[in-house]
């Protein structure tokens, strides 16, 4: 599928006139440093210009999960994850990270001059949300394996078709990825180290060479 952005196919020109019909505001987040907490209500869409961010989950028990790794490019708010009374969704800065904010209620409003760039707008936001609706699906895969193994394949397996080859650097450290795999750590590094010795991987650091899946795991990737 074609990488869309919340601007795909709108001009330069276009976006900056669309940045203040939609009344954009951008601002600097440092690291560790909150971004977004999620309402009951669809309010504003964020967009990572720069940097890296996370978005989490709290439950009533205050237990927190990490749902999704930001990047340039992606957008996050309500519209694309609606809360729960029962879980506190939000976003925090993984680094220096700048983001645009826009208000929902300007997304889907049309202008008076019913502009064509603000009809493409909100189609890439419908493909975008469709996008993150399709990788919360693979993670629920993930985490519904039956092992620690199993979950560490379904995620490699799915970066590699991803990426279309066997030569990965994984996007995250190993202690983000254990927590997005919400297993422990020290099992992570055991099975990673037995798929080593196994020969069905070779690690160097953050990058992972799939040397041969198990069959169920398998899809066409190219190296």
């Amino acid at each position: 599928m074609e990488h869309i952005t919340l601007f795909t196919d709108i001009l330069p020109e276009e976006q900056e006139r669309m940045r203040v019909c939609f009344h954009a505001r951008e601002i600097i987040f440092k690291n560790g440093e909150m971004i977004m907490e999620y309402s009951s209500s669809m309010k504003k869409i964020g967009l990572i210009l720069y940097g890296r961010a996370v978005l989490y989950c709290c439950d009533s028990e205050g237990n927190q999960d990490m749902i999704d790794e930001l990047k340039k490019d992606a957008v996050f708010g309500e519209a694309f994850l609606l809360p729960t009374d029962s879980q506190h969704y939000y976003v925090c800065a993984a680094e220096e990270t700048k983001v645009m904010f826009i208000d929902y209620e300007h997304v889907l409003k049309r202008c008076e001059q019913a502009c064509a760039h603000h009809s493409q707008m909100v189609s890439n936001l419908l493909q975008l949300i469709a996008v993150q609706s399709r990788q919360q699906t693979e993670r629920i895969y993930m985490l519904s394996r039956s092992s620690t193994r199993k979950k560490i394949l379904s995620y490699l397996n799915a970066l590699s078709a991803e990426r279309h080859s066997r030569i990965l650097t994984l996007p995250m450290s190993y202690t983000a990825l254990a927590q997005y795999l919400s297993v422990d750590r020290s099992a992570m590094t055991r099975e990673l180290k037995s798929l080593e010795e196994e020969e069905i991987l070779e690690k160097k650091g953050k990058q992972i060479i799939l040397l041969s899946l198990p069959e169920n795991h398998r899809q066409t990737v190219r190296t």
